[in-house]
């Protein structure tokens, strides 16, 4: 489950621009990530206004904290972990009296041996927007390691930070919600 590969068109000069201020750089920015930024939205929060809204906010936010960007880190990584902070924070919201990521529930297990074979950019194209339906329909607490782990491309430590859990409960996360979509996706046939 991989999106197009990412874009860096932010130089280093655009994203210095855009730190002191220059709106025309970080309109230059926003077309480049806003279309990352809100996939990444809609996968953690579903598809409507509040996701359009989360765009828009991390946006923001990441404006008002370009100053503290560090140009060692890619931009695009950078931009989408405010995104996610954010959506994280709304589905926390959802949630005031029980908690997505209890360490109750998440035990260790042994992760698969195997990964899914690549498919033909064919089928790939004709089983996308079953996947999407899959992972939409997918409970928040498993939606969300995925999104980060395959939408945002956040290694497992910057996830778990995100989530409040542990490394290895973010593998475990990962592996049920895995489990899940393949099941969800057999029991509608695949398409």
């Amino acid at each position: 489950m991989r999106v197009d590969p990412p874009r860096e068109p932010a130089a280093e000069a655009v994203v210095r621009a855009a730190a002191t201020g220059d709106r025309a750089a970080f309109g230059d920015l926003y077309g480049a990530y806003a279309e990352d930024v809100a996939r990444l939205c809609r996968r953690l929060l579903g598809p409507g206004v509040e996701a359009d809204d989360a765009r828009s906010e991390a946006f923001f936010r990441a404006q008002q904290a370009l100053a503290s960007y560090d140009p060692a880190r890619p931009f695009r990584r950078w931009l989408l972990a405010i995104a996610a902070h954010h959506c994280l924070d709304r589905l926390r919201r959802r949630h005031v009296e029980g908690r997505l990521f209890t360490e109750a529930e998440l035990s260790e297990l042994e992760l698969p041996a195997t990964a899914p074979s690549p498919l033909g950019l064919a089928l790939a194209r004709e089983r996308r927007e079953a996947l999407l339906a899959a992972l939409d329909a997918l409970p928040e607490r498993y939606r969300a390691p995925l999104v980060l782990r395959y939408f945002a491309e956040l290694p497992y430590d910057a996830i778990a930070e995100l989530l409040g859990v542990t490394t290895n409960d973010v593998g475990v996360l990962l592996f049920r919600a895995k489990a899940r979509l393949r099941q969800a996706l057999a029991e509608g046939g695949g398409r």
